[in-house]
């Protein structure tokens, strides 16, 4: 079966009620299940423990599920030193924000960079002989607000595939002009806890994508672990964008509303 898109998410329980910042999971199960209703062809990264949840949520629907066990997710290893960063007097002296769930639990960090290397498997596999890859977060249901689940539409996805030669993604502009305007970005503004490159959904053809997911990894590996610092996806992905824009098309987000995603409803028309 041959489709112009492959969508791809995950799930995983981390304990984020108790450890982190006190989201349920029975919150992201409610949340992924729309998810799921979404037409297109997806790759779902699971534990074997959400497998029948997921069968039923697809149904016929084009779909590959692929087990994998948490302590096998892509960066599972750097777990560990994540930890250990967060638990210095230097990472918590300078940085902003502590009670962040990035700042407060190693594994969840580990999870939110897995999803770039999990696109790079599936660039590579290409189950569905796809042209263009969609990472889409597993709870971003919430904000779909009443698009349809043929999602992207037809008309959003021709749009898509004359611009497969950049990574898509969407910023908020009006918040923090301070960000939105430097003209490049340095380690220092990887200490930021503001936002506003949204993460929970970025597409693109496979090659640009996985020159995307390997800069990500050289921010995680070497500007962040590498100082003694980490932060959150949006973070890294903002980095990349600053020093790389010629490799992105940003839609842009001035509507004033703090998480709003407006780009998920124009790829819906």
């Amino acid at each position: 079966m041959s489709d112009n898109i492959t969508i791809v998410t995950a799930l995983y329980d981390i304990n984020r009620e108790n450890k982190g910042d006190g989201r349920k999971f029975k919150e992201y199960l409610s949340w992924f299940k729309e998810t799921l209703k979404v037409t297109r062809p997806m790759v779902i990264f699971v534990e074997e423990s959400l497998v029948s949840f997921v069968e039923e949520c697809r149904k016929n629907l084009p779909t590959k599920i692929i087990t994998q066990p948490l302590e096998e997710i892509p960066y599972y290893n750097l777990t560990e030193n994540i930890n250990d960063i967060l638990n210095s007097e230097g990472f918590k002296k300078k940085a902003a924000a502590l009670d962040r769930v990035e700042c407060k639990l190693a594994l969840y960090n580990s999870i939110i960079y897995s999803k770039f290397q999990w696109v790079k498997r599936i660039i590579s596999e290409n189950p569905f002989e796809s042209e263009l890859f969609m990472w889409m977060d597993a709870g971003l249901s919430r904000f779909f607000y009443g698009i349809d689940f043929e999602y992207p539409s037809q008309i959003a996805l021709d749009t898509l595939l004359d611009c497969k030669d950049h990574v898509i993604i969407q910023t908020s502009m009006s918040y923090y002009p301070d960000l939105v305007n430097a003209k490049e970005y340095t380690i220092d503004n990887l200490w930021d806890a503001r936002t506003w490159v949204m993460a929970g959904l970025w597409c693109g053809g496979g090659k640009v994508l996985n020159q995307f997911c390997d800069l990500i990894d050289d921010v995680l590996r070497n500007k962040m672990i590498g100082n003694g610092l980490i932060n959150n996806e949006q973070s890294a992905m903002a980095y990349v964008y600053k020093n790389n824009p010629d490799m992105f098309i940003a839609f842009e987000n001035h509507a004033g509303k703090h998480r709003a995603y407006e780009f998920i409803q124009e790829l819906s028309k």
